[in-house]
């Protein structure tokens, strides 16, 4: 039996359409892996073919955690990702003697694993509310002062024109008394793993191709049948963050009748070129602690030999 002794989690870390999913299976069938999905579209059930998400064949003969684990209509924050996630790597390392072996790109998860997560207080909407209406009454420039004169620490690393993360903060300051920067310097929860990240990258940055192809792919498959589906439930709507994923909004607005189907077409793939540069940012963050290899015919064996140099 094998045992883990280093706690290795490997990481297969890459942007959308480079092929992580194919190579993760292969990588199962050579090593005692055990996949762990970090991708915030995978977790929702009924949404398969939008998600590119693994059949179900390839579900029953290979294990796979934190896929269809919740219903579309719920709402899934990267807290409980965090947990949700360290529970899975428990169960692989310390149950099944095997290794995590982590495939996705959302890249804001595996910032969280990488970095630790800060424990801060639930969101609240009466505070939210209120600070809205400053927004309204105001303006930005009036709240970011409000801002900067409760955590100036904060404050240097946000734009004014950030309303999101300027609003975030000060509810937080509003629910706990405390303020974002002192938190972030006392409650942090970090995990105690050598993850090994393995960054799969398009040759010659050749991803326009794949991803237009594989997005006709979805449409000959039946993505607007899965949408209409969703479209046609009486508690879902365009503002849960299930229909806010790439492709189901944008055929959601055109089953509204908001936006044409070439729209449609069109925006879904504009998207998913404006994610993979997105998720090129956070990748580079990464570089000078990854392996790095790009996906041509080589790729999976210069993995698979680079895996075997290290268990």
């Amino acid at each position: 039996m094998f045992i883990n002794k280093l706690n290795n989690i490997f990481c297969l870390i890459g942007p959308t359409a480079v092929g992580k999913s194919l190579i993760s299976i292969e990588l199962c069938k050579l090593f005692p892996f055990e996949i762990i999905s970090v991708d915030s579209a995978l977790i929702y059930k009924y949404m398969n073919i939008g998600t590119d998400k693994p059949n179900k064949k390839i579900l029953k003969n290979i294990p796979h955690y934190l896929i269809d684990i919740i219903d579309p209509k719920e709402i899934y924050s990267v807290n409980n990702f965090f947990f949700d996630i360290l529970n899975s790597i428990y169960k692989i390392i310390y149950i099944n003697k095997k290794i995590p072996l982590l495939v996705g790109g959302t890249m804001m998860y595996y910032n969280v694993l990488f970095n630790g997560l800060w424990i801060l207080p639930s969101s609240n909407i009466r505070i939210r509310n209120h600070i809205k209406l400053l927004f309204s009454k105001y303006g930005n420039k009036y709240v970011f002062n409000i801002l900067k004169k409760i955590d100036l620490n904060i404050s240097n690393y946000i734009h004014y024109n950030d309303k999101y993360r300027i609003m975030r903060n000060l509810e937080i300051f509003m629910n706990s008394g405390k303020k974002v920067s002192f938190l972030k310097n006392n409650f942090k929860f970090n995990l105690n793993f050598n993850f090994i990240k393995i960054i799969i990258l398009f040759e010659n940055n050749d991803y326009k191709n794949k991803i237009i192809n594989r997005f006709y792919y979805m449409l000959e498959n039946g993505l607007e049948n899965e949408v209409n589906y969703l479209y046609n439930r009486k508690d879902l709507n365009i503002n849960k963050p299930s229909i806010k994923c790439i492709g189901y909004r944008q055929m959601w607005l055109y089953l509204d009748s908001k936006i044409s189907y070439i729209d449609m077409i069109k925006d879904s793939i504009l998207k998913n070129f404006l994610l993979v540069k997105n998720q090129i940012k956070w990748i580079k963050k990464w570089i000078n602690t990854s392996f790095i290899v790009y996906n041509n015919k080589n790729c999976l064996n210069i993995i698979k030999n680079y895996i075997k140099s290290l268990i």
